[in-house]
């Protein structure tokens, strides 16, 4: 099972340390916690240390060229817009639609790429946010000029093909034949390493049944037409495997939700955030916390941890990966995050069929729901105006049972 990490501007150091068993050519004990790395365009740019750890740990290297954002505006200054295929005016699919623009689009974004030292190449993607919005055969039509400019150029490295969309709009099984499977059967006309599932979803943190049921059940589905990973999950990553993704990416602590509209807003010009403790890939420090699957603040975390009931259920139990216990996670929130994250994929591994994997999922939401509970009056107590959605791990645990029960009728 793959885990995936996207790396920030701030993690190359992390991701080196991580790294360390394989560049040092010895059979060591402990495994790197990850199958590949991931890196925004602007930061692979800026980091060329990202590149050079892959190379030497014999790691995939993914530079993610972004493309989405094409379709809003960018202050010119901004390092995305400054790439030699981006922009600073928003594009309409109309601007995107004719052949040579396409054409010239994959050839910089490809060539961009590779100048980084890309190991795995992430065609031109683009955000589907309506069904009727235009985007769709654009992305279908970029897709083929991919494997025409590839072949034409005679470049073999396999090829990531991100699904970016609505999860409302293309999550619906009436909707997959025209959307998710066109893509996935043009995406087999690259040299396709995997599918990134990346679909997107408001209010996330206070997820319903039927939103988890569509995410799971069309992850489920696209698993049984081509390898996929679910892409920016850090949240649902490991529901979405036992569910037939065959690994996840997510941030070493941040990037661990990926709605697409917020990503884009959050590049346009705007005052700067308040920091509460230091700097990461997004502006703020976090903690991984295993039990419930997620990252919180880590002033938030700090509340949860120093409250002796609540650590010893949050508490991370491996010495190696955290020998100083809560203050492990606290200060090696990047390193702890990562390691607790394949621990967790290498555990759901393990088990023989993908039923056990479900049921692993549901017992945990069920005793994260609990925890969650508890968690929140911590933390109002503590003075912290933060929530933990209860709600979303009870909705998990009932939707990973029903999947389960549907997967064993379909053997049936």
């Amino acid at each position: 099972m793959d885990l995936i990490i996207r790396a920030g501007r701030d993690d190359h150091r992390v991701i080196a340390e991580l790294s360390a068993p394989a560049t040092t050519g010895l059979r060591l004990a402990r495994a790197v916690p990850f199958t590949a790395i991931v890196a925004d365009a602007p930061v692979a740019a800026a980091r060329p240390e990202l590149r050079e750890t892959a190379e030497s740990a014999a790691l995939p290297f993914l530079v993610d060229p972004m493309t989405f954002l094409l379709a809003d505006v960018q202050p010119p200054a901004h390092a995305w817009a400054r790439l030699p295929f981006a922009g600073a005016e928003a594009l309409r699919p109309a601007d995107l639609a004719h052949g040579d623009v396409q054409d010239e689009l994959v050839e910089r974004v490809i060539m961009f790429q590779r100048e980084q030292g890309a190991t795995l190449l992430i065609p031109p993607y683009v955000y589907m946010g309506k069904r009727d919005d235009g985007w769709l055969p654009v992305q279908l039509s970029l897709l083929r000029r991919t494997a025409r400019y590839l072949e034409r150029e005679n470049v073999d490295l396999p090829v990531a093909a991100i699904f970016a969309a609505s999860l409302r709009q293309f999550g619906p099984q009436a909707q997959w034949r025209e959307g998710l499977d066109a893509f996935i059967a043009r995406s087999q006309e690259l040299n396709t390493r995997f599918v990134g599932l990346s679909l997107s979803w408001s209010e996330q943190g206070k997820d319903s049944y039927d939103t988890l049921a569509m995410l799971l059940t069309v992850t489920r589905h696209a698993a049984g037409r081509a390898p996929v990973i679910a892409w920016r999950q850090g949240l649902y990553g490991a529901a979405l495997t036992a569910a037939g993704a065959q690994g996840y990416e997510t941030g070493p602590g941040h990037s661990e939700r990926g709605m697409y509209p917020t990503l884009m807003s959050d590049r346009r010009p705007r005052p700067p955030r308040p920091d509460d403790d230091g700097p990461n890939g997004f502006g703020v420090a976090n903690v991984y916390l295993g039990p419930l699957g997620r990252s919180l603040r880590r002033a938030d975390a700090r509340v949860l941890l120093e409250d002796m009931p609540m650590r010893a259920r949050l508490l991370c139990q491996d010495d190696a990966c955290c020998p100083d216990g809560a203050g492990s996670m606290v200060t090696d929130w990047r390193q702890h995050a990562t390691r607790a994250r394949a621990s967790q994929l290498a555990d759901l591994a393990r088990m023989p069929q993908s039923s056990w994997r479900l049921n692993q999922i549901a017992r945990d939401a069920e005793r994260a729901a609990l925890i969650a509970r508890d968690a929140s009056e911590v933390l109002h107590r503590g003075g912290r105006d933060v929530t933990v959605p209860h709600a979303s791990f009870e909705h998990l645990a009932a939707v990973a049972d029903a999947v389960r029960a549907e997967a064993g009728s379909d053997v049936a």
